[in-house]
């Protein structure tokens, strides 16, 4: 066994004492590595490609030392394990997840799942959808003010309304490109540029149509 399968199965232990000592005799279920592979692989087949820039915004807004810190450690590692167990399991199952999905994908990987599959309002899950519906063009039309717009939204949709919410929605915008500057994502001047440019989104607001 790995040190990694090592430290997996104490968490396992840890999660099924847990739910004993709770009076559950329901014995929580994780997924193996290779099925977190699989189930991965199997949506990443209807990505698209998402720019940097704006992958690298939704890690700056989220988590800024997303790429220095073990995949384990981030909420964008454990959003994904929420995701993974709804509807069922609870916080401890959700951070055993996240080992698992930090030991099987890479940074990008579980970057890229974040970015395609996050609800961002408009009943929009991913940037794809999200970018024709606020501003009416694919993501690799978008600027960078409007990008980190996008990235905004994970936090609240509905607070950082960009109509009903305008001030808001502006600051948040704005906070995400400081964000990404402390990150050494962006320069001063990229920055300081994007900050200064109005924002402007579609109108009126599409929505996203659900998936079949």
């Amino acid at each position: 066994m790995s040190p990694s399968q090592k430290l997996l199965f104490s968490i396992f232990v840890i999660i099924v004492a847990a739910v004993v000592a709770r009076g559950d005799t329901t014995v929580p279920e994780l997924p193996s590595p290779d099925q977190v592979r699989k189930h991965y692989q199997e949506l990443a087949t209807n990505w698209p490609t998402i720019p940097r820039a704006a992958q690298l915004a939704f890690a700056a807004a989220e988590d800024r030392y997303f790429f220095k810190r073990p995949l384990q450690n981030s909420t964008i590692t454990q959003q994904i394990g929420r995701w993974y167990l709804q509807p069922r399991g609870g916080k401890l199952q959700r951070l055993a997840l996240s080992f698992v999905i930090g030991e099987t994908l890479s940074h990008e990987e579980v970057l890229n799942w974040y970015v395609n599959q996050i609800f961002l309002g408009q009943n929009c899950f991913g940037i794809l959808g999200a970018a024709l519906a606020y501003f009416g063009k694919p993501i690799d039309d978008l600027r960078l003010e409007e990008i980190a717009y996008l990235a905004a939204l994970p936090k609240s949709p509905i607070h950082f309304h960009p109509v009903r919410s305008y001030e808001r929605a502006v600051e948040r915008r704005n906070f995400v490109l400081a964000e990404m500057l402390k990150a050494g994502f962006i320069s001063h001047y990229e920055a300081e540029s994007a900050v200064q440019t109005a924002f402007i989104v579609s109108d009126p607001l599409e929505r996203c149509k659900p998936e079949e």
